[in-house]
C-alpha cells in the first residue's frame, strides 16, 4: 500500500511515517512510479510504535526496543528488557496515584469530605493529555 493509504489506515501522519522509515522502525520499497509502497505489516508495525509512545517511551528508546519486540535474540535486548522493565514500574506508580484520585474524588462526589489522603505535594508536576510527568 502506498503512504496515503497506510496514513489512512494507521491514524499515523504521512510525515510520521517517513521519520519512522528513516530510523528503521519501518520498511518500503520504491515502485517504478518512486511511489513508497509498504507491505501489510507496516499496520502492525505503526500499531506498536503508537502504543509504545501512548506508554511514555520516546523515539530513541523505541528504536532501541522495537527490534527486540520482533526479534528477541538481537544483542542489545538485555537494554530492552531493562526499559520495559523501568516503565513498568512507572507505569505501575501512575496507576496508583490515579488510584488514590479517584477514590478521593469518589468520596468527595458522594460524601462531600475526603477520607483518602492526598497524594504527597510535588508527586505529580503535570498532566497533559495520555501523558503524566513527574510521578516519583
Amino acid at each position: 500500500m502506498r503512504i496515503g493509504e497506510l496514513s489512512e489506515r494507521s491514524g499515523a501522519s504521512a510525515r510520521s511515517i517517513r521519520y519512522y522509515e528513516s530510523v528503521g522502525l519501518l520498511s518500503s520499497r520504491r515502485a517504478s512510479n518512486g511511489y513508497r509502497e509498504f507491505d501489510a505489516g507496516a499496520l502492525e508495525q505503526i500499531a506498536k510504535i503508537k502504543l509504545l509512545l501512548q506508554v511514555g517511551l520516546d523515539m530513541t528508546d523505541i528504536v532501541t526496543v522495537l527490534p527486540c519486540v520482533n526479534t528477541p535474540t538481537i544483542a542489545h535486548c538485555t537494554k530492552a528488557q531493562q526499559r520495559f522493565d523501568e516503565q513498568i514500574e512507572r507505569i505501575e506508580r501512575q496507576q496508583e496515584v490515579l488510584t488514590r484520585a479517584k477514590s478521593l474524588l469518589l468520596e468527595l462526589r458522594t460524601e462531600g469530605t475526603a477520607a483518602a489522603p492526598l497524594p504527597p505535594a510535588g508527586s505529580i508536576r503535570a498532566v497533559s493529555a495520555n501523558v503524566t510527568a513527574g510521578i516519583r
